[in-house]
């Protein structure tokens, strides 16, 4: 049965309020944190072209480092939760701060080598994963009942950020403070943010309580089903951002720069989406908030999908954009919500899915392209949208379950 909190209360009351997450000092770190690493995540690849000109390396060389920072990725994602349990929550996301900020040091050393760049963003990758891993799971244990919406919240701050970085990196390009000035941005907020946090960082997480989540048991299948969920939601969503660009090429006829400009309304709809679901989560159960969100982003798609008329292809993926900008935190949200209290290790499982949704979405929309077409491929984005829902829709998580902390 849905607790009472969930069943519309009226904004402003003592219900409505315990679903609104609290603005303290920690969760404003926490934002903080997130939306600076996501800073540099969308501009490290707006510096990949400039980076190789540098380097004179080959386009194929050059993605080698996207490779590198999803197999750190992927390697973080996997350790982050034994981590927490040998040093506890708040130092791994001290630790995995300060050496994200000196991997992309590393990476943006002035002269260096591809080898060097590489290892500098793999660095990155896996030290980033740890630090989002912890992150979410901070959030959701600190902010309770208001868990789901203080992580959209987050997310569309990281969006914001994710906005601002590439242009940094495009103004320090054209001025004599070079393209690394706007990565630099990234590395100098990490290192004020623990400043910001002091020695005692026992509010985001102790190892005993991590110990204590490891005991806890094996995790419930509806965990699983929520990590091939969030399998479905990160794939359209790059499907989205890594070939976005070639349907406005194909379908409406824009140039290279025309279509990779206009993707913004891709990532724009997507900080607007989670704006405004992370008040709409205040008010409205999470699960039916998901369903809702899948369904209006299929209804999207079908503008830019089924029409060339550049207007309206735009607005199918601006309102797609607004559609799929909440499945990321409450996905998460709800792999934890089934957990039964190990928000550490589901955090972690979640990353781990989104890591390989990342790897393999965009490479199979290729790899499908070359066979059926480039247009008829773009339907595995749908396709992974229904597949979503359908198990949201035979493996429910009432929104009741797995709270931490009702207070």
């Amino acid at each position: 049965m849905t607790e009472p909190w969930l069943e519309g209360a009226e904004p402003g009351s003592p219900i409505a309020e315990s679903a609104r997450p609290r603005r303290d000092r920690p969760t404003w770190i926490g934002y903080v944190q997130l939306a600076f690493w996501a800073w540099f995540l969308y501009a490290f690849g707006a510096t990949q072209a400039l980076l190789r000109d540098e380097q004179e390396t080959s386009r194929s060389v050059a993605a080698l480092h996207g490779t590198a920072l999803a197999l750190g990725g992927l390697l973080g994602a996997l350790l982050a939760s034994r981590a927490i349990e040998a040093w506890g929550r708040g130092v791994v996301m001290r630790i995995s701060g300060l050496c994200g900020a000196a991997a992309i040091l590393l990476y943006t050393m002035p002269g260096a080598i591809t080898p060097v760049s590489l290892s500098g963003v793999g660095i990155a990758g896996f030290f980033g994963s740890v630090l989002l891993v912890a992150i979410n799971a901070f959030l959701l244990d600190h902010q309770g009942r208001a868990g789901p919406s203080a992580l959209t919240q987050a997310n569309a701050l990281a969006s914001l950020a994710g906005l601002l970085g590439p242009l940094a990196v495009g103004l320090g390009a054209a001025t004599l403070l070079g393209w690394r000035a706007g990565l630099w941005v990234a590395v100098i907020a990490l290192v004020l943010v623990e400043v910001w946090r002091g020695r005692d960082v026992s509010v985001f997480g102790s190892r005993e309580l991590a110990v204590t989540e490891a005991e806890a048991g094996r995790f419930d299948a509806r965990v699983y089903w929520s990590m091939a969920a969030l399998v479905c939601f990160i794939g359209a969503e790059f499907c989205l951002t890594f070939w976005g660009a070639d349907l406005l090429r194909e379908r409406c006829g824009f140039g290279p720069a025309a279509a990779a400009a206009s993707l913004a309304t891709v990532t724009g709809g997507m900080l607007v989406g989670r704006f405004y679901g992370a008040r709409l989560a205040q008010r409205i159960p999470t699960e039916a908030l998901l369903k809702a969100s899948i369904v209006f982003a299929l209804a999207s798609f079908v503008l830019a999908w089924a029409f060339t008329l550049w207007p309206v292809v735009l607005l199918g993926l601006l309102l797609t954009g607004i559609g799929i900008g909440i499945h990321w935190p409450l996905g998460v949200a709800r792999a934890v919500r089934a957990s039964g209290g190990r928000t550490d290790r589901a955090s972690a499982a979640s990353s781990v899915s989104a890591s390989i949704a990342i790897a393999v979405a965009p490479f199979a929309l290729g790899v499908l392209s070359d066979t059926v077409g480039f247009h008829v491929a773009f339907l595995l984005v749908p396709g992974f949208l229904v597949t979503a829902l359908v198990i949201l829709q035979l493996r429910p998580v009432p929104d009741h379950e797995g709270t931490l902390n009702p207070a």
